[in-house]
């Protein structure tokens, strides 16, 4: 092999490697039944709030704290087009427990990509998972690799972000978890109600019989168009 070669394939293989670094980090897609490694992206990237992004307490004769739930739509880092949706969990000073964890509902048969945003100096998650049934995800603040921890008093979680493929929003409540259970109110996607999936149901159903109408129509043009 030639050295012009050589320079060139390695010119090549380096350029491949700046731009894999340069590449963002992708989110996992959390899928029902999954638990995966947190991971940490700068999203969201840009967006309007459309809902929330007020702090709303919450308290056991453990911990009290805050839960800070926001809705955004046109997130140009959501790779699914639909709103995205971000938790701030913050642990009171005056608490005597730490927080292990964090679960959201209403996830139900919606795509969802789940990171924390970097930079941050605060309390990263350990794991994100969801329910075999799909609709609840939750973070795991304990048991942590570098970086993570757990929510001990006085300290506030990184923003915890979910991007969906959902157009609509509705309220719903989040679990904060540490030995004992805490509701806190909170915003999630809005699921479909039944008889909405019975009308999309019939509507594809109906879809081979429309097909079928438009064929013979055409049919029939065409043999009266040859008739005369």
């Amino acid at each position: 092999m030639s050295r012009n070669r050589q320079r060139d394939l390695i010119r090549v293989a380096l350029f491949v490697c700046l731009a894999a670094l340069a590449a963002p980090a992708l989110a996992v897609p959390l899928f029902p039944g999954a638990t995966a490694f947190a991971v940490g992206e700068p999203d969201p990237i840009g967006g309007i709030v459309v809902a929330g992004g007020v702090p709303v307490p919450f308290a056991t004769a453990q911990y009290s704290g805050t839960l800070t739930s926001t809705v955004l739509a046109g997130d140009a880092s959501n790779p699914y087009g639909g709103l995205t949706f971000t938790y701030l969990l913050t642990n009171d000073a005056v608490s005597s427990g730490e927080i292990e964890r964090l679960t959201i509902n209403d996830y139900l048969g919606f795509l969802t990509d789940v990171s924390f945003q970097i930079p941050t100096v605060d309390i990263v998650p350990t794991l994100n998972n969801r329910s075999i049934a799909g609709d609840v995800l939750g973070f795991t603040f304990i048991g942590a690799p570098v970086g993570a921890g757990t929510l001990t008093p006085g300290t506030t979680s990184a923003l915890l972000v979910v991007q969906t493929d959902a157009p609509l929003f509705e309220p719903t409540f989040a679990s904060v978890i540490d030995g004992t259970v805490v509701s806190v109110a909170s915003f999630g996607p809005l699921v479909p109600e039944p008889s909405t999936l019975v009308l999309a149901g019939m509507g594809l159903a109906s879809l081979p019989l429309v097909v079928r109408m438009r064929r013979r129509m055409k049919t029939g043009r065409r043999a009266s168009a040859h008739s005369h």
